[in-house]
């Protein structure tokens, strides 16, 4: 099959249904396990790293995690589908290629390229759409990190020990190739999606607890889920 046909198998699977899109935040510690197992899951990046679990659909574009952790995500992510920028895709059994758009838009059909939003948390929220899920829960969405003083978003960064902006101190750990957020730009696409989702009578909550986010609703976690 055509890699890129591989996405009619997921246009609006997951209709009328709620999922959750996973940060990497601190917060994402006190996030319970039975939360998580509640709905499907999109999980980015390193969330290998959070013991015991593996989401529904993992997604991950950034150059530097895939070219560092490449061989981790082909290895840990097994059960997962995995959604991974197309030229990294050959090299991760079973990956669907992500189509890059440099446009700044919203994208109703991956099929056609995703603009990426400084945050693989946009990709996900896109891809969420076109399975057709009418609502996700945000969680681990701190959206604050700590970087050197000046430093513009995009720069490439290494990690000179425990990483503080991550539910793991491993996440991007020392000698660890990471890039600088933008936090302003992100939040932009994040308003995008909001605008989208709200068009179509869909929603968007965030449940982390302080998230320095304010694009979406707020709700707490215990408010929609009791344990």
């Amino acid at each position: 099959m055509d890699p890129i046909k591989e996405y009619d198998l997921f246009d609006g699977v997951h209709k009328g249904e709620t999922c959750i899109v996973i940060g990497n935040g601190p917060t994402l510690r006190d996030v319970p396990a039975g939360f998580l197992d509640k709905y499907p899951t999109f999980g980015t990046n390193r969330i290998y790293l959070l013991d015991g679990f593996e989401p529904c659909y993992y997604v991950a574009v950034n150059s530097l995690v895939l070219t560092q952790f490449g061989d981790d995500i082909a290895r840990l992510m097994s059960g997962s589908v995995k959604f991974v920028a197309e030229r990294f895709a050959k090299d991760i059994p079973d990956a669907v290629p992500v189509r890059r758009s440099p446009v700044e838009s919203f994208s109703f059909d991956p099929r056609t390229g995703m603009y990426e939003g400084w945050t693989v948390t946009y990709v996900c929220l896109q891809l969420a759409y076109f399975m057709g899920f009418t609502r996700v829960y945000l969680v681990g969405l701190d959206h604050r990190y700590k970087v050197p003083a000046g430093t513009s978003g995009g720069i490439q960064l290494i990690g000179t020990g425990p990483d503080v902006n991550h539910f793991s101190n491993g996440y991007f750990a020392a000698a660890t190739l990471w890039h600088s957020p933008d936090l302003a730009k992100s939040a932009r696409a994040y308003d995008i999606a909001r605008k989208v989702y709200q068009a179509d009578r869909r929603e968007i909550i965030n449940l982390t607890p302080g998230s320095a986010l304010d694009v979406f609703d707020k709700m707490a976690l215990e408010d929609v889920y009791h344990g």
